[in-house]
């Protein structure tokens, strides 16, 4: 069994936090404000549907009210879609987000692993993939993928989807990091999702708009779909405060569209810094983090880079407790520039 540790855990303010893969840009602007002023939402209870804010979610991408549900962060979803669909042998991609693990366990399940080769930058082959799913009922896919940064053509979504179906198989689609992609306006696989009822999208507020203390995610998929999904969900399930901001800035286009521009930017920079410390691989990002491994490098493994890297009060991902990589990869996360610089010039100094 894999160790339950995520990024985030580092509680000393004079540390940059490169372990958090949360937007650079910080909050959305007058979000804050907007937010303190509806005092009158923590005196009463919240909506136990969040109606206002799954009809803004349903304008934003363009389906009905009827094929959302809102979560309490895209965790509490991930731990519902097994209980929901009695999935029972799900297939998982490795190396992944650990949690998909945790929720099919708790669920009395037993996990089989695809897992994806290190020397084809860890992509997904298909083909392959497809061969071993009539064995299992469900599918969970990280779209891009965390930690490797690999990202699903929407295309070959859309065939494992259909090939699912006609399996009686179930794709469990988590798209937490899909706005900072150029695959974020594809409807290809939401319209995939309203019109199949083997495939549901898990999506987060938390990463795209820098709020991970609120809680807020939500699934796409049919409606009788999301409705076995709703069943399950305690009452009251998102706090008011949650359910203000999500209705706030989902709408901010210019936010959205400002974000894409700058993390596609200072990705291929620090990409491209970091592929030229001598010892060091940085993986092809499609996100807001990068994948880097630990290759001829005068340290032992990423375990001792962190604590190091701390010592320059820098703090970045170990990703040693992923299923399917080791001590020598840590992920770091896409920052503002004076932060990525430091990063770097941190990493070559205890590499010197």
């Amino acid at each position: 069994m894999i160790d339950r540790i995520h990024g985030g855990n580092c509680s000393r303010r004079e540390i940059i936090d490169f372990s958090v893969n949360t937007n650079p840009l910080g909050l959305p602007e007058g979000l804050v404000d907007i937010i303190s002023k509806k005092t009158d939402f923590v005196l009463r209870y919240p909506d136990p549907s969040s109606d206002r804010l799954r009809r803004k979610i349903s304008i934003s991408d363009d389906v009905t009210p009827e094929n959302i549900a809102v979560g309490n962060g895209s965790i509490e979803l991930i731990y519902l879609i097994p209980r929901a669909f009695k999935i029972r042998k799900p297939l998982i991609i490795t190396p992944t987000f650990s949690e998909y693990e945790f929720a099919v366990r708790s669920n009395g399940s037993r996990p089989a692993f695809f897992n994806t080769s290190e020397k084809d930058n860890f992509k997904v082959d298909c083909g392959k993939l497809a061969k071993c799913l009539p064995r299992h009922d469900a599918l969970f896919l990280c779209n891009p993928n965390n930690p490797t940064g690999t990202l699903l053509h929407s295309d070959d979504v859309v065939y494992l989807s259909r090939f699912l179906k006609k399996r009686r198989g179930f794709l469990v689609l988590d798209e937490a990091f899909i706005g900072f992609t150029g695959q974020a306006k594809s409807k290809a696989v939401i319209s995939e999702a309203v019109n199949n009822g083997s495939v549901v999208i898990i999506r987060s507020l938390t990463k795209l708009f820098a709020i991970p203390g609120l809680r807020l995610g939500y699934v796409i998929g049919r409606r009788d779909t999301v409705d076995k999904i709703t069943k399950l969900q305690y009452p009251w399930n998102v706090n008011g405060p949650a359910q203000i901001a999500g209705e706030t800035i989902i709408a901010d286009r210019a936010y959205v569209d400002r974000t894409r521009l700058f993390v596609s930017r200072e990705r291929q920079y620090m990409a491209e810094r970091l592929s030229n410390i001598k010892g060091l691989k940085a993986y092809p990002p499609s996100a807001n983090f990068i994948l880097c491994k630990l290759e001829k490098a005068p340290i032992r493994g990423a375990s001792e880079l962190t604590r190091r890297l701390l010592r320059e009060g820098i703090y970045i991902r170990d990703c040693g407790n992923f299923r399917g990589l080791g001590d020598k990869f840590f992920r770091v996360a896409v920052r503002k520039r004076d932060d990525n610089d430091r990063l770097i010039k941190s990493i070559e100094k205890v590499f010197k």
